[in-house]
């Protein structure tokens, strides 16, 4: 469903009597409005969603265990999960993982995991992840 663009709510549209009632609304409502219209239009960023996007290094074992820096912070107190959605081999540019890595981890406090494994990276290779952290 497309909601066509809204008109403002303008004080000087109505009676002088009733402008400074109708200010301080359309401070409250024209804002309100036109978030409506754009979640509804699909025109949301990240920023307006509770998801964070990340980027970190990580390298792993013949296992899928991180060899270092398994910490990971994601400004999110409470991870749902992680989307995978960039993977760029820093030690061999012609190596790839072998499918879409997936993240297990484990919630910590503060906005952290600890990255337990990452399936389908190559062993001992450093990837750079973007990440979409639900």
């Amino acid at each position: 469903m497309k909601i066509n663009n809204i008109t403002e709510i303008r004080p000087d549209d109505f009676d002088q009597d009733t402008r400074k009632t109708i200010s301080q609304l359309a401070e409250i409502l024209n804002p309100f409005m036109q978030q409506v219209v754009e979640v509804n239009d699909n025109r949301i960023d990240y920023e307006n969603r509770v998801e964070n996007l990340i980027n970190i290094e990580i390298t792993v074992d013949s296992s899928g265990v991180p060899t270092l820096n398994n910490k990971v912070k994601t400004g999110i107190t409470s991870s749902r999960g992680f989307s995978v959605i960039a993977a760029f081999n820093l030690t061999t540019v012609n190596v790839y993982p072998t499918g879409v890595p997936f993240i297990l981890y484990t919630q910590l406090s503060g906005g952290f995991i600890q990255v337990n494994k990452i399936t389908n990276l190559p062993a001992n290779q450093k990837f750079k992840l973007t990440i979409i952290a639900h």
